[in-house]
């Protein structure tokens, strides 16, 4: 975590393409935190959806905590999908994560997410009021 002259705070996870991409894991300013796209690593991203949409959540959690909130704070939450037909599989691990938040939330499919074996990517706002 850094925190620069403007209060910005960044949470780095040590995850390489954080450097080769040029961002941070999440960004808290005040009272709002923003965490980046998402997606499972590693041996992870070779397991269907639900378990990779598990990985992801467990991943911002940790950022959110990081920057001092929770799945509780999330205002927003958006997912992309590789296959809508997937929804059913994430839903339930969505509706559990933000049980109290109840964000606005969006869900889409795309074509194509990074890394290419990535089924799933979730990224949140939150506010700490």
């Amino acid at each position: 975590m850094t925190i620069d002259a403007g209060g910005r705070t960044r949470i780095r996870s040590g995850y390489a393409f954080e450097d080769e991409y040029g961002y941070s894991r999440a960004v808290r300013m005040g009272g709002h935190v923003w965490v980046s796209g998402t997606t499972a690593r590693g041996d992870d991203l070779s397991l269907e959806t639900k378990a990779q949409f598990a990985a992801c959540l467990r991943m911002v959690e940790d950022a959110l905590k990081e920057a001092g909130a929770g799945f509780d704070d999330v205002v927003r939450s958006t997912v992309y999908l590789i296959d809508m037909d997937d929804a059913d599989a994430v839903k339930p691990l969505h509706r559990k994560a933000f049980q109290v938040a109840l964000p606005a939330s969006t869900i889409v499919q795309v074509t194509r997410l990074s890394p290419s074996t990535a089924r799933v990517e979730i990224e949140v706002t939150a506010f700490v009021g």
